[in-house]
């Protein structure tokens, strides 16, 4: 038998992988899903790195107050983008192909007439209701702009999720990389040359989406141009499907996370401008963070539903068993690491910055470290239970983290509290957040267990 066969047939079932089988494999299929995510945060970090070299305009602290926003807009917008690219998977083999394109046009207007109804909503709440708060004044009136700012970059996002579900990732990923070079340049230039502030910002999102938005339609049209077109009436049914099934639940899942931002920044802005950005700079360096965890929950979660329907019960078990340990093990040493290396924070906010914004963000970095690998672990635990038919666990734990967050937060500010206390929370919700993932994954692994005993007993 040769090696290939000898691999092929102990990822099968007949016996388990060894532990460089699983870690080989989880590494090549979570490497393209975290070069996607990468392109994005380097966006993020990007504007954040920009910003904070601009500290005279305020317009770090005017984005940072939009996070709880940005929570709410990606949550409509990867509820599209992901529905539609579970639709572009479907019709790579079953489903005619050239039913893509409309798709994506419908969800693209959806996606047009919902951020077009948010702005308007966020601009006539302030024209009926007085606001008396001033940093909640300001987040509404920065709201209504920047939800308009993101609209083509939403229709750019649910074009990607095509080309994901067509399976060209790398090809899409090319226009996303151009339209963050883009992003990033007019954002320096109006801010180092012109002195623009927030609104650079805004203009930095119009212009890298909507000139690159033409070419990820027209690399769709070609990648599905020689297949069969929908009838209208079964892809209706199609799609109305996809979002109940799919969209929703992404949403509702995202969306948990604007509920406690929405409650964060807002008390962090009251204990200092210089906390508030300093958050939301760790905030961003944290999801940087998390991208690998999020792309290695992925790849296991895959690997395990292709074994389970080749009937690899053992080699199923072997990818959670093994996988899951070490590539905590592995977080554990990288957010130890953290802390000896400060270069991307330096990069973040440079030394030279604003004194107060650069001290305050050593401090929070100090304060929530043990964050970066609560968090990162438990979105990896998350996205693998998710995949593995245990979303409605994990909709309840985050829905009873998110809103324990907020209340300890409130009843915290009640009784003036720092920054100190604020992060102790932070802390030690993620710690139970982590636990609680950790323990449904063991009853994962033990089902998984008296599964493949059964199968083995009846055979």
């Amino acid at each position: 038998m040769s090696s290939l066969d000898a691999s092929s047939a102990s990822l099968s079932g007949i016996r388990p992988p060894s532990m460089a089988q699983v870690l080989f494999k989880i590494m090549a299929l979570a490497i393209p899903f975290a070069l996607g995510a990468a392109v994005t945060s380097s966006l993020n970090l990007g504007k954040v790195a920009l910003l904070s070299r601009a500290p005279g305009t305020g317009a770090l602290h005017e984005l940072s107050l939009m996070q709880p926003s940005f929570v709410l807009i990606l949550a409509i917008m990867e509820g599209l983008a992901i529905t539609n690219q579970v639709f572009s998977a479907k019709s790579r083999n079953n489903w005619p192909r050239r039913g893509v394109l409309r798709a994506s046009r419908r969800l693209s207007i959806i996606g047009v007439g919902v951020f077009v109804a948010l702005a308007t909503v966020g601009y006539a709440v302030p024209q009926f209701i007085e606001i008396n708060d001033p940093v909640l004044a300001q987040t509404a009136e920065l709201f209504p702009l920047f939800v308009l700012s993101m609209t083509l970059f939403a229709v750019f996002d649910i074009y990607y999720g095509a080309m994901r579900g067509q399976g060209r990732i790398m090809l899409g990923l090319l226009p996303f990389a151009a339209l963050v070079v883009i992003d990033l340049a007019v954002t320096y230039v109006l801010v180092s040359q012109y002195g623009w502030g927030f609104e650079a910002v805004l203009l930095g999102n119009l212009v890298g989406a909507g000139l690159m938005l033409p070419v990820i339609m027209w690399l769709l049209k070609r990648e599905v141009a020689d297949g069969e077109e929908s009838p209208d009436q079964p892809l209706r049914i199609r799609m109305r499907q996809l979002q109940i099934g799919v969209g929703i639940p992404v949403f509702s899942s995202l969306v948990v996370g604007f509920i406690s931002a929405s409650v964060a920044f807002p008390i962090l802005a009251k204990l200092g401008q210089e906390h508030v950005s300093a958050f939301f700079v760790i905030l961003r360096y944290r999801i940087a963070f998390m991208i690998p965890a999020i792309a290695i929950g992925s790849a296991i979660a895959i690997l395990v539903n292709q074994a389970a329907e080749e009937g690899g019960d053992k080699s199923s078990l072997s990818f959670l068993s093994i996988g899951v340990p070490v590539m905590l093990v592995l977080y554990i040493g990288a957010t130890l690491g953290l802390s000896q290396w400060s270069g991307i924070l330096n990069l973040l906010v440079p030394v030279d910055a604003d004194a107060a914004l650069r001290g305050a963000t050593e401090a929070m970095f100090n304060l929530l470290l043990v964050t970066f690998f609560l968090v990162a672990g438990s979105a990896m635990l998350q996205v693998i239970l998710e995949q593995l038919g245990r979303g409605g666990q994990v909709f309840a734990i985050t829905v009873l983290i998110e809103l324990g967050t907020c209340g300890v937060l409130v009843w915290a500010m009640q009784d003036n509290t720092t920054v100190e206390r604020v992060a102790t929370v932070f802390n030690g919700f993620a710690l139970v957040g982590f636990v609680l993932f950790g323990l449904q994954m063991l009853l994962l692994i033990r089902k998984l267990k008296i599964q493949h005993e059964d199968t083995s007993d009846a055979v």
